[in-house]
């Protein structure tokens, strides 16, 4: 906190949480930057009477030093500030003031770095950068020539994504120190892995308009029953339907002297039930997906934007869930469109840039037998916050993103500057 006062106690003085006075001044600063307003006047922070002398001035050679200590490595970055203060780092430098936390933040940030979240993007092969490349071109938001906007319209796509909430992981996101421009640098860019989690939470959102959200919860044994014994009654239902439209089929293809009339490929076979998928990680397979968002939420909130006189299209990664045949089979009955999505490809993806607001404001380490109640309603009550102009900036930067793609040929080796 700045002039001498810690979250702690301005937290005990406000009678509120340190983690809600957290959440409310890094909201404070998000808003303050999306309309361009200072959030730090320094006439308030100039030294009067009564305020102690003033501070002895740092040369810009013992500045930099000190950059050049906190961002020397992983470990250091990652540092929270005071256990940088309390291990001695800059003890080193022999400084002519004892560097206090406050000192040490305000010169990163005066310097342009920040603890931010780090950057991950996978490593690509040449098959899936050529794949990129390929759906780039086929989506390219210029039409006549670069930057003229007259192509692919970023605004009709439908972004939806989950992110779980992990039993057994750090309190909060990673941060380390760095600028924006740094954040996919070998030095701060960590590997996207993930423990199974209690909970998840899946929302939606187009230009201009956010979607319905949803909370998966732990799957019962109960429900795990039910489910089944409710997809073997569609399996049986839709084999009695093939078995019985089948003849038909072939009548009227023989009529046509179609030569495949008699094909065995028409019959009821293993191939055409439907099953669930793996459940190991998350507990999210294609048979919950349909039943818990698109079913009751995504798809009549697609056909309420039809009936707006939008054009959307639906764009999901390649989460098991969402490449399952339960999933893929309802929304085509439902008429839904789907946008084409090669592996690999966080650039454009929802949960690289929008779902850092949810991330930024909840805790992740819950665990589900104590903290299930309060999550789910942090999670709702964020939702609800998140001003529409953020989303609205980030579909705005896509074809940026787009034409990086399609200038690197579909590799990802570059910084997006999306978030």
């Amino acid at each position: 906190m700045s002039a001498g006062v810690s979250q702690y106690n301005l937290a005990k003085k406000l009678s509120i949480t340190q983690s809600g006075l957290s959440r409310l001044l890094t909201r404070t600063k998000e808003r303050s930057e999306a309309s361009k307003l200072p959030l730090w006047d320094p006439q308030l922070y100039a030294t009067e009477p009564g305020r102690g002398p003033p501070e002895q001035p740092l040369s810009q050679e013992q500045k930099d030093a000190i950059i050049a200590v906190a961002t020397q490595g992983r470990d250091t970055r990652e540092k929270q500030s005071w256990q940088a203060i309390s291990d001695g780092d800059f003890d080193h430098l022999n400084l002519p003031i004892k560097l206090s936390v406050t000192r040490f933040e305000n010169i990163m940030y005066e310097a342009g770095y920040a603890r931010r979240a780090p950057g991950f993007k996978p490593t690509l092969d040449d098959a899936q950068r050529e794949r990129r490349f390929q759906w780039a071109l086929a989506h390219n938001p210029d039409l006549y020539e670069y930057s003229d906007g007259l192509g692919f319209d970023f605004r009709r796509v439908i972004y939806t994504d989950e992110t779980p909430a992990r039993v057994g992981e750090q309190r909060g996101m990673k941060r380390a120190w760095a600028r924006h421009s740094e954040i996919y640098d070998p030095a701060v860019k960590r590997p996207k892995i993930r423990n199974n989690c209690a909970l998840q939470f899946y929302g939606s959102f187009t230009y201009d308009a956010k979607g319905p959200y949803h909370i998966y919860g732990k799957e019962s044994t109960e429900q795990k029953k039910l489910a089944k014994q409710a997809l073997d009654e569609e399996n049986q239902r839709n084999k009695e339907q093939r078995e019985k439209l089948v003849p038909q089929a072939r009548a009227a293809l023989r009529e046509l002297g179609d030569a495949n009339a008699n094909s065995r490929a028409w019959a009821w076979a293993k191939r055409h039930e439907l099953k669930r998928g793996d459940r190991s990680r998350g507990g999210i397979d294609g048979y919950r997906h349909r039943e818990e968002v698109l079913k009751p939420l995504l798809v009549p909130w697609i056909n309420s934007l039809y009936e707006e006189g939008r054009a959307p299209v639906l764009l999901e990664d390649g989460a098991p869930a969402h490449t399952s045949k339960i999933a893929l089979e309802y929304l085509e009955v439902s008429h839904i469109n789907k946008l084409a999505w090669p592996g690999h490809s966080p650039d454009v993806n929802a949960e690289e840039h929008a779902w850092p607001w949810i991330r930024r404001h909840i805790t992740q380490d819950f665990m589900p037998s104590t903290c299930e109640q309060q999550c789910r309603a942090q999670w709702a009550y964020e939702w609800e916050q998140m001003p529409q102009e953020i989303v609205n900036k980030w579909i705005l930067s896509i074809p940026k993103v787009v034409r990086q793609i399609i200038a690197h040929r579909g590799d990802n080796s570059f910084h997006d500057g999306g978030g």
